[in-house]
This record gives structure tokens, C-alpha cells and sequence, in this order.
């Protein structure tokens, strides 16, 4: 779901300002937050700099000209032709020492420089990842993305046309899923390091989501916690202060929820509904049943609309023949 929520880091204006390029536009002169958009200029080669760190995601697209881009990867210059079209990428808290090379001093080139919020990029992430995985970006040296160079050059035209944050925060929103999903690197949430000491709404969707799914599965803390993306420590009492009551607690109210949904539906027996409830021996399945709802299973099916309607339906076949042999 869209939030207009999000706000670049102060962190990005300083990461902005250490790029020794003039600065032909900026998003700040026109009240923008969702984003940080500079457009900026060089004029032949230019002497080697090093970015500063910034929790947000950084993007630059060439626009203009044609140049040498070296950075220091691992001890090693590395180097890649730059030219319209052409996007790199930098993740969250990294770095960058480059420098620029041009065939002529009078050269110029252009790019663009957009700076997407840590909080958008999170909730993208945990929005787009499958159950059970967390997604990461990595840094990538230079591709050609012709989809996302476009929106760059959409965004400069909307910044100059004076568009509000809205539309910042909507192309936002879109070049983080773009980018997510182009350009990222797909791992089960319990290699992310960064584990928090807080469920955010979605997190707690995605736990609530996670044992519904495995209702029929002997779930354990650790699993949830992995899920959640908090450590094991935490996960149990911020749960609580979510939602009022442990996981163990909430996880048999949803199977109990099942429970009474396939009983009252389904003419299932009693012994496969507890199969998928979690519940290997149905014996177990009824003490738990009738202790979360003071009445056993059998019982609750007895008194269900369904079962009074097929007794009923019986009940009228069984008296019809008898109404055809009245005198």
C-alpha cells in the first residue's frame, strides 16, 4: 500500500554535496521530501572523491555526454563506460571512490542523482518478499535501464514544472519496486544481520500471515521471530504488546478459528480438522478445543446450521415414502 510517509535522510544532502559536480537542479528548491533529486554537470575529468554514507538508496542515471567512471572495488580500480541510459546503484550505508575521466577538458557530461528513503526501501522489501524471505539490494557498477532512466528524466521534468510531493512519493514508491525487483538479491530473512527489537504493522502482518499458512505445522519461536525479522529475545513480549497475547496464545486462537470454520462447513472428520488445526491426536485436538471454547467439537457440529439442515433433509426423505402409502 502506498505511503506518503517517507522522507529522504539529512544524511543524502550531505552524500549530495561531496559529488564535486555543479548542481543544475535540486529537488530541495521546489519543497520535495519523498525523494532526494540533484541534476548535476562536469566538465572534463574529474580528480578522484569518495561519497559519504547515507542510509537511503542511491541511484544515478546519465543523461548527457560520454566518460570513464573508475571506482576502487576490493583494491582494484575498476572501470566502466558511462553514457544515457546507463544506472548504478549504491546500497544503503556504502560508499563509493571514484573517479572521472573525459577525452577532453571542454567534455561534458550530465546525470542525475536520486536518493530513495531507508523507510520506503524497508516497507517495499517487506511488501514484495515472499513468506519466509527478506530482500536486499547490491551494489551494481553500471547496467543499462532504459525503463528507470526514463522515470529519472520524468522526475526532472515534473521537478521543473513545479509538481507537488505527491508526485515524488508515487515515483518513488515505483522505482523502489522497480529496483527491488531488477536488481536485488533474494535471501531467507535469518541471513539479514540487522535483526530490530521492533514489529512494525507489516512485520506483524507478516507473522499473522506466516501461522496461518502453517496452521497445520508444529511452529516454533524461532521460526516466528525469523519471520518477524526480530531476535528471539524480543519477539515474544513485543508480540504481546501488538496484540495483547503471546504468540502461542494467538496461534491457537487461529487454529481454534479453523477449527470452527471447518466444522461447521465441511463434513470433515473430527480427526482430519485436527490434523490441519496442528493437532496429530484428535484426543488433544478436543481437550484444547473445548478448553479455548467451553464446548468440544462434536458438540459445536451437532448445533451447526449445516448439520440441522442435513438432518433435517434426511429427516424428509425418511418421512416421504410414508406420506405416499397414507390412506
Amino acid at each position: 500500500m502506498l505511503s506518503f510517509a517517507h522522507h529522504h535522510a539529512a544524511a543524502s544532502l550531505h552524500c549530495a554535496s561531496a559529488i564535486p559536480l555543479s548542481v543544475l537542479d535540486s529537488s530541495t528548491s521546489v519543497g520535495w521530501t519523498s525523494l532526494l533529486l540533484n541534476h548535476q554537470e562536469g566538465i572534463g575529468s574529474v580528480e578522484t572523491f569518495e561519497t559519504h554514507p547515507t542510509d537511503d538508496l542511491s541511484l544515478t542515471v546519465v543523461v548527457v555526454g560520454r566518460h570513464e567512471v573508475q571506482e576502487l572495488l576490493d583494491g582494484r580500480w575498476r572501470s566502466a563506460i558511462f553514457q544515457p541510459g546507463i544506472t548504478c546503484l549504491t546500497p544503503p550505508g556504502e560508499t563509493a571512490r571514484v573517479r572521472l575521466l573525459a577525452k577532453s577538458p571542454t567534455e561534458r557530461f550530465r546525470s542525475l542523482h536520486v536518493y530513495l528513503p531507508a523507510s520506503l526501501v524497508a516497507g517495499v522489501a517487506d511488501e514484495y518478499r515472499r513468506v519466509g524471505q527478506v530482500v536486499g539490494t547490491a551494489r551494481v557498477a553500471a547496467c543499462r535501464d532504459e525503463v528507470l532512466a526514463g522515470q529519472a528524466g520524468a522526475l526532472l521534468a515534473a521537478m521543473r514544472a513545479g509538481a507537488p510531493d505527491l508526485y515524488a512519493a508515487s515515483a518513488a514508491h515505483w522505482m523502489t519496486t522497480h529496483i527491488l525487483s531488477q536488481q536485488s538479491e533474494w535471501r531467507h530473512i535469518a541471513d539479514d544481520p540487522r535483526l530490530t527489537a521492533i514489529i512494525t504493522d507489516r512485520r506483524l502482518a507478516r507473522v499473522i500471515e506466516y501461522m496461518s499458512c502453517h496452521l497445520d505445522e508444529p511452529l516454533t519461536l524461532q521460526e516466528l521471530a525469523r519471520e518477524a525479522g526480530i531476535s528471539v529475545h524480543h519477539f515474544g513480549r513485543r508480540f504481546r504488546e501488538r496484540t495483547g497475547m503471546g504468540p502461542a496464545a494467538y496461534l491457537t486462537e487461529l487454529r481454534m478459528e479453523r477449527a470452527r470454520l471447518y466444522l461447521t462447513t465441511t463434513d470433515l472428520p473430527v480427526a482430519e480438522i485436527a490434523l490441519r488445526c496442528g493437532y496429530p491426536r484428535p484426543s488433544a485436538f478436543s481437550t484444547a478445543f473445548l478448553r479455548q471454547t467451553g464446548t468440544t467439537p462434536t458438540t459445536l457440529r451437532a448445533d451447526s446450521p449445516l448439520s440441522r439442515a442435513c438432518g433435517l433433509n434426511s429427516g424428509l426423505r425418511r418421512t416421504g415414502p410414508a406420506a405416499e402409502t397414507a390412506p
